[in-house]
């Protein structure tokens, strides 16, 4: 797990890390065009960009060019507008400068670890009676010290981490012409599991519009559902975004602890193809930070020891929609979320419609199957009554309207038509588009 420290730095004179940070990100910038348009291996591009920038030392030139390879492995040939297609389209209407261009442009290094240090050679933190300091390698055995500040929240991680001498990797952003962001990550051990699934799990289910909850016991049965509303985190800007997509998750991690219980989550991917389902709804959609809810859920759950399992997402909805929503007056996503986690807990969910015999459900699905003689999967079952129950309304009616055609065969119970036969043939009539 990686745990991470924010801080700044401030000086009237950052000329010297200036320099370094324009080599550094224009260094950054050739190695991935190298990789990009001259396809050259890494020791090929490691070689022309050393040639390039001399004021680079060799750890300084292979940091750039692994971020550069990290970048080309994401985006392969696409295109790349290195400090924003934003700020390019202002430059060329020329609201900015050329110069603010380029300070947007070249605005960051990047600098590794290394175990056998015990830190970072290259920008290095010192500790010097309770204040802490950043020493920055700006040429060969050049150095420049800047004073750091961190807030009191991060003070307890970077004194454990001057404690065990671990390696660390730094970002330095630049913010304005007299501060820095800083960056610094770690690695430290997984904690340990101290919340696991004997007690039951929480269930999550993640939409466009909410986040649905479902608690439940160790053999299945619904404890509580309800469901997470926040729209800023699908129409505010990215700071206000990802703001709310951490107190979403807080929310659920908090309700997880209070309750002792594991967290069961999909594995979710969306299918690129675009349908349109309204104005409202598309937006919703395009702005959905679901990997960024789900990425942050997975990181919170090792972070506080609880156990979590990632589960596929294959009709949840559908088996939720027509085998729980009604049981519990649940919302479909409420079920869903249901689905979730109980299928964290390895439960089968068997074919079944809500309110009809289970029997004569599987009965006449397995006859609009296909091939009676190959064993077929329970998902593809669901999958085809989902397909067949889109156009069941419009025969339970026409079939209730003729339930008198049916007398020879059917039970009456105060006036009420029953029986095996008249369920047989109302779900054999929902079933057949």
């Amino acid at each position: 797990m990686r745990k991470i420290i924010h801080g700044e730095i401030y000086s009237l004179d950052f000329d010297k890390l200036n320099q370094l940070v324009s080599d550094w990100s224009s260094a950054y910038r050739f190695a991935f065009c190298r990789f990009q348009k001259d396809n050259l291996s890494l020791g090929e591009c490691r070689n022309k960009t050393k040639i390039k920038y001399p004021s680079l030392n060799t750890r300084q030139i292979s940091d750039a060019i692994m971020q550069a390879q990290g970048l080309y492995k994401r985006v392969k040939d696409k295109k790349v507008v290195f400090g924003g297609k934003k700020n390019q389209d202002k430059l060329v209407k020329k609201e900015i400068s050329n110069q603010e261009w380029k300070d947007k442009r070249d605005n960051r290094v990047y600098a590794r670890g290394d175990i056998t240090k015990k830190g970072n050679p290259n920008i290095r933190l010192l500790n010097r009676n309770g204040d802490f300091y950043l020493r920055v390698t700006v040429g060969n055995r050049k150095f420049e010290e800047y004073k750091l500040f961190v807030p009191n929240k991060f003070q307890e991680r970077l004194l454990s981490l001057f404690g065990e001498e671990k390696p660390y990797n730094v970002r330095l952003l630049k913010k304005d012409k007299q501060h820095y962001r800083i960056v610094i990550d770690y690695e430290i051990e997984n904690p340990n599991i101290i919340i696991d699934f004997s007690s039951g799990v929480i269930g999550v289910d993640v939409n466009p519009d909410r986040v649905a909850i479902s608690n439940i016991s160790p053999d299945g049965n619904l404890i509580k559902s309800f469901s997470i509303f926040n729209n800023r985190v699908f129409f505010s800007s990215t700071n206000k975004r990802n703001y709310d997509v951490g107190c979403v998750v807080k929310q659920i991690i908090n309700y997880a602890l209070e309750n002792n219980k594991g967290m069961v989550f999909e594995n979710l991917k969306f299918k690129k193809e675009f349908e349109n389902q309204g104005r409202k709804f598309n937006r919703i959609k395009s702005n959905f930070v679901w990997k960024k809810i789900l990425t942050l859920l997975e990181r919170k759950c090792v972070e506080n020891g609880i156990q979590y399992k990632k589960v596929n997402p294959a009709f949840t909805s559908v088996i939720g929609k027509f085998k729980y929503q009604k049981m519990y007056n649940l919302s479909i996503h409420e079920s869903a979320s249901y689905v979730v986690a109980r299928r964290g807990l390895v439960f089968n969910e068997k074919l079944s419609l809500y309110k009809y015999p289970s029997k004569l459900v599987k009965e006449i699905v397995f006859d609009h199957a296909g091939d009676k003689v190959k064993r077929i999967h329970s998902w593809s079952l669901w999958r085809k009554l989902r397909d067949n129950y889109k156009a069941s309304l419009t025969a339970i009616q026409s079939r209730m309207s003729n339930l008198k055609e049916l007398d020879g065969n059917l039970c009456y119970e105060c006036g009420i038509p029953s029986g095996e036969i008249f369920q047989k043939e109302l779900v054999s009539g929902s079933l057949n588009v």
